[in-house]
C-alpha cells in the first residue's frame, strides 16, 4: 500500500508540476501564441491526437479518484484502533474512546468538563485532554490523578492492544463554583478542597 501511494503521488506531482510550468510559460509569453494555437488545432483535427487527449483526460480523472480513495482509506485507518481476537479482527472508533474518557472523568470532583482527542500513530496511543477545572483543585495533583485515571481506563478498555498510552493534559480554564455548589460539597469527600476559609459567594468567614 505504501509503495502504491508513493507511485501514485509521484505521478500526480509530476503531472501537476508540468501543468503549472505550462501555464507559467504561456502567461509569460515563453510559448508563442501561434505555436499554442497550432497545437490546439492539431489536437482538434488529428484523430490520433484526439485519442491521446481523451486517454490523458480519462487518466487524470482516474488518477484523482485513486488518490482520493487512498487518502480516504488512510484517514479512516487513523480514526480507528484495530486488534486481533481469536475469532477475527476488531476495530474501535477513536470517537468511542473519546466519549468513554469523558464519561470516566466525570467521577473526578475537580473536573468541570473535559474534551479529549485520541490519536493512534507511530506505535503508540496519544490522548490529548483539554480540561476545565474547578478553582479549588490543586492543579499538579488533579492533573496527575487525571492522567493516571485516563491511562488506566484506556488500557483496561483496550486490553488487546499492545501500544503504550500517553496522556497529555491542557488546563484550558479554571471555573468558580457558585455558593450553592460550594455548600453542597461533602466534607468526607477525599477530593474536597482542604482550605475552607472562603465562601465562593464572595464573603469571608
Amino acid at each position: 500500500m505504501k509503495v502504491l501511494l508513493w507511485v501514485v503521488m509521484s505521478v500526480y506531482l509530476v503531472l501537476f508540476i508540468l501543468m503549472g510550468l505550462g501555464l507559467m510559460a504561456f502567461s509569460m509569453h515563453w510559448v508563442p501564441l501561434e505555436k499554442a494555437l497550432w497545437f490546439l488545432d492539431a489536437v482538434y483535427h488529428e484523430e490520433k491526437l484526439r485519442v491521446w487527449a481523451l486517454m490523458t483526460g480519462a487518466g487524470l480523472i482516474l488518477l484523482n479518484w485513486v488518490v482520493a480513495q487512498l487518502f480516504l482509506a488512510r484517514a479512516q485507518r487513523q480514526k480507528t484502533i484495530a486488534f486481533e481476537n481469536p475469532d477475527g479482527q476488531v476495530t474501535i472508533s477513536l470517537s468511542a474512546i473519546e466519549d468513554f474518557i469523558r464519561r470516566a472523568t466525570q467521577e473526578m470532583p475537580e473536573v468541570k468538563d473535559l474534551r479529549s482527542d485520541v490519536v493512534a500513530a507511530k506505535g503508540k496511543i496519544l490522548v490529548r485532554c483539554r480540561v476545565n477545572l474547578w478553582s479549588e483543585a490543586h492543579i499538579p495533583e488533579a492533573t496527575e490523578r487525571l492522567q493516571a485515571l485516563v491511562k488506566s481506563r484506556v488500557q483496561e478498555m483496550l486490553s488487546g492492544v499492545e501500544e503504550p498510552v500517553s496522556v497529555r493534559v491542557h488546563v484550558a480554564k479554571i471555573s468558580h463554583r457558585d455558593a450553592k455548589e460550594a455548600k453542597g460539597l461533602k466534607k468526607e469527600d477525599p477530593y474536597a478542597p482542604p482550605f475552607r476559609g472562603f465562601d465562593y459567594g464572595g464573603e469571608v468567614r
